[in-house]
């Protein structure tokens, strides 16, 4: 019986399905590396999920063919040595696109309407609330009016699964939606050439594109100073993208309006990260794709992956095939 080490525990119907299929399931006891080396050392398949596979640990993986990602993102699996050992790496594609893009306008309005601002308010000022549960003079004393999406802009920086759901939600909205995608020709919204240009038009900003060299450190003080003071970005892809002591620097100087992030560098995010006291900012734990359907959606898509493998066929979304002998 072939052994499938899951790194950490997928959907159940990810798990019965490999176990319907004569697999057995086994899920490592920690993420840490010296554990997983032992645990991965006897597995036909991994499947990873947010935690990290080296080069150390795929070399501990002698009976190791397929590696299998619970999403879309591989930054946390070492491709090359796996290409290396002729290891195939599979990922899940767009089985939590709408769950992402749902984050997005969640955070938006969120932000758009004050609505984390009002609510520590009336924690903060319960002694202010009157015997009928009116709230005295909130509404001018403390300037909790906000804003509409209708007629604002949204630019969306990556046009790929998640892209293309949210250009539908936003457009529900009343929203003008424009996109950056340096990969695509076709679009349903205009697409600019260049992220300068993008970056003055945008109402909000959200980032949906994967963390590569070319993406690091993307957004800095320099590209924020170019942005309208009631630009609001949204970054549910990968930490490393957006400086941010630049961006903690941005917020607390009202350079930009707002922020809602669902990722950092590094994960999790440091005691000290400026970010935790900046105004006007939402963080969240990498959990924009994590919703019960989407879970669901992931773990019987990693599971099918190893299984199509195991019967000669090449899983729906491979990352290294061509590479491999």
């Amino acid at each position: 019986m072939k052994k499938v080490l899951l790194s950490e525990k997928i959907d159940d119907k990810g798990i019965q399905l490999l176990k319907d299929n004569g697999f057995k399931v086994t899920v490592s006891a920690d993420t840490d590396f010296e554990t997983m080396k032992k645990e991965i050392a006897d597995a036909y398949a991994v499947i990873m999920r947010s935690s990290e596979l080296p080069a150390e640990v795929i070399d501990a993986g002698k009976e190791l063919k397929i590696i299998s990602r619970n999403g879309t993102g591989i930054n946390n699996v070492d491709v090359n040595e796996a290409t290396k050992k002729n290891i195939m790496v599979a990922k899940v594609n767009g089985a939590n696109a709408f769950s992402v893009a749902e984050y997005v306008i969640t955070t938006m309005l969120m932000l758009n309407r004050k609505i984390m601002s009002a609510d520590k308010l009336i924690h903060n000022k319960k002694e202010e609330l009157a015997t009928d549960g009116s709230l005295p003079g909130f509404s001018t004393k403390y300037n909790l009016n906000g804003n509409q999406l209708k007629d604002k802009t949204l630019a969306i920086l990556g046009l790929g699964k998640i892209g293309q759901v949210l250009v539908k939600l936003a457009e529900a909205f009343g929203m003008n939606v424009v996109g950056y995608d340096p990969y695509i020709k076709d679009s349903p919204v205009k697409l600019y050439d260049n992220l300068a240009d993008i970056y003055k038009v945008a109402d909000f900003l959200s980032i949906n594109m994967p963390l590569t060299p070319e993406t690091k450190n993307m957004i800095t003080l320099k590209e924020l100073k170019t942005m309208k003071k009631n630009t609001f970005i949204i970054n549910s892809a990968r930490g490393g993208i957006i400086n941010e002591i630049d961006l903690a620097q941005a917020l607390n100087n009202d350079v930009i309006a707002g922020a809602a992030l669902d990722s950092f560098n590094p994960e999790p995010p440091a005691p000290d990260n400026p970010l935790f006291t900046s105004k006007n900012t939402i963080l969240t734990s990498h959990l924009a794709g994590t919703t019960v359907e989407a879970n669901q959606a992931l773990g019987l898509g990693a599971a099918q992956a190893i299984i199509d493998f195991s019967n000669g066929k090449t899983p729906e979304f491979p990352v290294n095939a061509k590479d491999l002998k």
